[in-house]
C-alpha cells in the first residue's frame, strides 16, 4: 500500500487550470498524494478512547479496584466477590458500545454525503471525502456544498443560514465564492473546489453545518448530577473514616489495618452504585443495535430518551403524511392556446429552470416535452417566491407557482377556481406568461393566467395507523407545510391527524403573531423556513418537548431547533448531517417503533435505578451513624458493622442481575414526570424502610445494653448478623415492588432472585449449624443468633415491610397510580 505525503502549506501548492471538463485522473492522483483531499474526522458516537474511559476507568470502577487492591493485600479474598459482577457488566458495557459504534460507522457509509464530480469530462458520484483540490463539482438543487468553491457557470439560490444566521437565500452567478456548509436551495452550477479538509470555511467555525446538537437528556443530566453528589459524599466519607481510624490506632499492626481495611470497604463499596451509570449505557446500546437493526440511524444516544417523551410531533405533508409522489390530475385551460401548447410551454421552464423537488418531479411524469424555445433567464423555485419561471428568445416570460404568491391578472376569479381544487385535498399550481423579462431575479407587472394545473398528493397507506398511534399515547402532531393551508388540511383529516381541521396560512404574518398562533391550530400552510422554527421555539417555550421531521433544506432551521429531529435518508444532505436519528429507509412507519424502544428505556431504567440509590442511601446513614458513635465515645471498636460479603445476596441478586435484565424489558408506556423526581421516590420510602428496620436493630441492641428494656438483642455481633438477615429479606420486597404489577418475565425475575437468595441463606445455615464451620461466603454469622433472635428479626421485617407497603399504597392512591396498575 502506497504511503501518502503530507498535506502541502498553500504557498508550496501548484494549482491547476480547469474547466467543465474537470481534472483528469493523474492530477488526481497527485492531489491525493499530496494529501490535498476533502478528508475530516469523522465521530460515530462514542471514540474508542471515550468508550475505554467510560466503560473501564470510571471514577467508581477505580475506586473498586483500589479498594479490590486494598481488599487482596488484607487477605479479605471472599469479599472481592463484586468484582464478578463489576468485571462482567463493565465486559458487557464495553461491547455493546464497540458494537455500537461499529454500526453507526457502517450506517454511516449508508448515508455518507455525495457529491457529482467532473473528471475527464464525466460525471462521476463520489463521497465527499473523496473531493480534492481543483476539482469541478456540479452543484443542483439541495445539494450540500462540501467544499469552499468558485462558481465557474450557472446560477444558484443557496442558503448560508448555518453559517451565517441570516436565513435569507442568496443568488450566486459566475464568479461567485461558495462557502462549504451552505446549502443550495434551487438552481444549477458547475464549482472550481478552492479549498478542501480543515482548510474549508466551515471546518474554521467547527462544522457548524455538520453538527448536531445534543439532545437535553433528563437521564443525563440527572446522572451527572447523581454521581458528583455521591461522589463527593464517598470521598469525604472514606477519608474520614480512614483518619478516624488512624487516630484510634486501627492502623498500628497490620492485623488491626486488615480489619480496617474490611470494614472500610464493606462500607464504601456500599456506597458506590457502580452498576448505575454502566447499566444506563448498556441500556442506550441496546437500544441503538436494536434501532439499527430497524433501519434507523442513531446519532446520538440520549436523542431516544428525548423522542420518547416528545409530546408534540411537527412534520411536513410531503414525505409524512405523503410518500411524496405527486401525478398531474387535471390540466384547465385559461387561454386560447391550444392545451399541447400550453404543456409545451409547461415543459420548457421545467427544462429551464431544472428544478429538482417532488412537485417538478410529478410535473416532468406528465410534461414531457423537448426543449423548443432559446433560454434567455431563469428564475429557480424558492420557498419566498413560491413560484419559478423562465425567459425565452422573444422576451416571453413564463412562470408556474402557487397562485396566492403570483401578481395575477383576475387573481380573484382565479383564487375561486382554485378553491374548490384546494377544499378536496388536491395541489393546484398555475401557469402564467409575461411580456416582461425576469432581471435581478425579479419578474415585475402583472401575470396573465394561462392554464391550472392539478396535483394528487398520495397519502400514505399506513398513514391512518400511524397517526392514530400518535392520538392514543398522548402525542399532538402539527403539520407544517408550504402549501395550501386548506390543501394540507384535507389531506391532514383524510390521514387521522387530530383537529385537522383547525388550520391557518401563514402568509404575511409577523414573527409575533406566528408564536401565538402556533399553539392554537393544527395544521400550519404557506410556511417559511423562518416560520417553522419560530413554530418549533414556542411550543418549546410552552413546556412541550418537539420532536421535528424533515427531509429538505427549508426544515435545517426548525431541525436544529428541535429537542429532537429526525430526518429521511432520502432527503437533503443537510437535513441527515444536523438531526440525532436519520431514517435510513425513509419510512415515517418507524416512528412509533423509535418512541417504544426510547420508552422502554426511560422507563426501565427510572424503575430499576432507584434499586441502586436505596443501598446508597441505607449505607451513607449508617456509614455517618456509627462514624459519629465512634467520635462522640472515642470508642475504637464502634465501627461500620458491615463487610462486602454481608451484602451479596442485596447488590448480586437484590439490584444488579435484577436490574439488568428488567432493564431489557419491552416497556411502551407513557412516560411520566422527570427522570431524577422518580428515580428518588421510589427509592426513598425503600431507602426509609431499609434504615428504620436495620436501626431498630441497633436501637434494641442499646436498650437491652443500657439495661433500659430486654430487647434479645445482648451483643453487637447479635445486632449484625439480625441486620444482614433483615436487609437481605427486605431487598427482595423492594424488588417485588418494582417488578409490580408482576407479569411474566418480571415473575420469572423475582422468583430467580428469591429462589437463589433462599439458596444462598441455607446454604449459610448447613455450613454453620450442619457443618460447624465459619461460613465465609455471606458471613451472616447464624451462630450469633437464638430463636429469640430469630423471632425479632422476623417481627422487624414483618413490620418493617407492612409500613412499606401501606406508605406505598397511600402515596400511590394520591397519583392514582393504584388504578393504572389493575389496568
Amino acid at each position: 500500500m502506497r504511503m501518502r505525503n503530507k498535506k502541502k502549506s498553500n504557498e508550496d501548492i501548484i494549482r491547476f487550470e480547469v474547466n467543465k471538463n474537470g481534472l483528469t485522473l493523474k492530477q488526481v492522483e497527485s492531489r491525493i498524494n499530496q494529501g490535498l483531499i476533502n478528508k475530516t474526522k469523522v465521530v460515530y458516537g462514542k471514540s474508542y478512547p471515550e468508550i475505554i474511559f467510560s466503560d473501564v476507568f470510571s471514577f467508581f470502577n477505580i475506586l473498586l479496584f483500589i479498594i479490590a487492591g486494598f481488599m487482596i493485600w488484607a487477605e479479605h479474598y471472599s469479599g472481592l466477590f463484586f468484582l464478578v459482577v463489576i468485571i462482567p457488566n463493565m465486559l458487557i458495557g464495553l461491547y455493546e458500545d464497540l458494537k455500537s459504534r461499529h454500526l453507526m460507522a457502517k450506517l454511516h457509509l449508508l448515508t455518507q454525503p455525495k457529491v457529482t464530480a467532473i473528471r475527464e469530462g464525466k460525471k462521476v458520484n463520489i463521497s465527499t471525502k473523496d473531493i480534492v483540490l481543483d476539482d469541478v463539482i456540479y452543484l443542483s438543487s439541495e445539494s450540500q456544498i462540501c467544499a469552499d468553491s468558485v462558481m465557474l457557470e450557472g446560477n444558484l439560490l443557496v442558503n448560508e443560514s448555518l453559517l451565517t444566521g441570516e436565513p435569507d437565500n442568496i443568488h450566486k452567478t459566475k464568479g461567485d465564492y461558495l462557502y462549504s456548509g451552505s446549502f443550495v436551495v434551487s438552481g444549477e452550477a458547475y464549482s472550481k473546489v478552492e479549498k478542501v479538509g480543515k482548510d474549508c470555511y466551515v471546518e474554521q467555525i467547527n462544522q457548524k453545518a455538520n453538527k448536531f446538537k445534543r439532545s437535553p437528556s433528563q437521564i443525563l443530566r440527572s446522572l451527572k448530577q447523581l454521581f458528583l453528589v455521591i461522589g463527593i459524599i464517598v470521598i469525604v466519607l472514606g477519608l474520614s473514616t480512614i483518619s478516624l481510624y488512624i487516630n484510634q490506632g486501627g492502623f498500628s499492626t497490620i492485623a488491626d489495618s486488615k480489619e480496617s481495611i474490611a470494614h472500610i470497604a464493606g462500607s464504601m463499596v456500599g456506597m458506590i452504585p457502580s452498576g448505575l451509570y454502566l447499566l444506563t449505557s448498556t441500556t442506550l446500546a441496546v437500544a441503538v443495535i436494536a434501532l439499527a437493526k430497524k433501519k434507523t440511524q442513531v446519532q446520538d444516544f440520549y436523542s431516544v430518551e428525548m423522542l420518547a417523551r416528545t409530546n408534540v410531533l411537527c412534520v411536513d405533508k410531503t414525505g409524512t403524511i405523503t410518500d411524496g409522489t405527486m401525478t398531474v390530475c387535471d390540466l384547465i385551460n385559461l387561454s386560447t392556446l391550444d392545451i399541447d401548447s400550453v404543456k409545451q410551454i409547461v415543459s420548457n421552464v421545467l427544462i429551464a429552470t431544472k428544478d429538482n423537488n417532488l412537485t417538478a418531479k410529478g410535473l416532468k411524469k406528465y410534461f414531457d416535452y423537448e426543449l423548443t424555445k432559446d433560454i434567455v433567464a431563469t428564475l429557480p423555485f424558492n420557498s419566498d417566491n413560491k413560484y419559478s419561471g423562465a425567459t425565452f428568445k422573444g422576451k416571453e416570460t413564463y412562470v408556474i407557482g402557487a397562485p396566492e404568491f403570483m401578481n395575477l391578472e383576475s387573481k380573484s376569479s382565479i383564487l375561486k377556481k382554485v378553491e374548490k381544487y384546494t377544499c378536496l385535498g388536491k395541489r393546484v399550481l398555475v401557469v402564467a406568461c409575461s411580456n416582461t423579462p425576469i432581471t435581478n431575479n425579479k419578474i415585475e407587472g402583472k401575470l396573465i393566467p394561462l392554464a391550472i394545473i392539478v396535483l394528487q398528493d398520495h397519502i400514505r397507506e399506513d398513514a391512518k395507523e400511524i397517526f392514530r398511534w400518535f392520538n392514543q399515547n398522548n402525542v399532538e402532531v402539527k403539520v407544517i407545510s408550504g402549501d395550501n393551508a386548506v390543501t394540507v388540511s384535507e389531506i391532514a383529516r383524510l390521514a387521522g391527524v387530530n383537529n385537522a381541521e383547525k388550520f391557518i396560512s401563514l402568509e404575511g404574518k409577523t414573527d409575533e403573531e406566528v408564536r401565538l398562533l402556533a399553539k392554537e391550530y393544527t395544521v400550519f400552510g404557506r410556511v417559511t423556513p423562518e416560520q417553522k422554527e419560530i413554530i418549533v421555539q414556542s411550543l418549546k417555550d410552552d413546556k412541550k418537548v418537539v420532536a421535528m421531521t424533515g427531509d429538505g433544506v427549508n426544515d435545517i432551521l426548525a431541525l436544529k431547533r428541535a429537542d429532537c429531529s429526525i430526518a429521511m435518508a432520502s432527503g437533503a444532505d443537510a437535513s441527515r448531517n444536523i438531526s440525532h436519528i436519520v431514517l435510513l429507509d425513509s419510512n415515517f412507519a418507524r416512528l412509533p417503533e423509535i418512541v417504544a424502544e426510547g420508552r422502554r428505556v426511560v422507563n426501565n431504567l427510572q424503575r430499576t435505578c432507584s434499586l441502586f440509590l436505596v443501598k446508597t442511601g441505607f449505607t451513607m446513614f449508617f456509614t455517618i451513624c456509627f462514624l459519629f458513635a465512634s467520635l462522640i465515645n472515642k470508642d475504637s471498636s464502634i465501627r461500620y458493622p458491615f463487610e462486602t460479603n454481608n451484602m451479596y445476596i442485596w447488590e448480586i441478586l437484590g439490584i444488579g442481575l435484577s436490574a439488568f435484565f428488567l432493564a431489557l424489558e419491552p416497556n411502551a408506556e407513557i412516560i411520566k414526570g422527570k427522570f431524577q423526581t422518580n428515580i428518588f421516590k421510589k427509592a426513598a420510602p425503600a431507602a426509609i424502610m431499609m434504615i428504620l428496620a436495620v436501626g431498630s436493630i441497633y436501637f434494641g441492641y442499646l436498650l437491652q445494653s443500657n439495661n433500659i428494656i430486654y430487647t434479645g438483642i445482648g451483643s453487637i455481633k447479635e445486632a449484625t448478623s439480625m441486620a444482614i438477615l433483615t436487609f437481605s429479606i427486605l431487598c427482595l420486597l423492594v424488588l417485588f415492588k418494582v417488578c409490580s404489577p408482576l407479569n411474566k418475565y418480571r415473575r420469572i425475575i423475582f422468583y430467580s432472585a428469591t429462589g437463589l437468595s433462599c439458596l444462598l441463606i441455607a446454604f449459610s445455615a448447613i455450613v454453620t449449624y450442619g457443618l460447624h464451620k465459619e461460613e465465609i461466603v455471606l458471613k451472616i454469622g447464624l451462630d450469633n443468633l437464638s430463636l429469640v433472635n430469630y423471632f425479632g428479626t422476623l417481627i422487624v421485617v414483618l413490620l418493617a415491610g407492612s409500613i412499606y407497603i401501606f406508605v406505598n399504597y397511600i402515596f400511590e392512591v394520591i397519583k392514582g397510580e393504584h388504578l393504572n396498575d389493575k389496568n
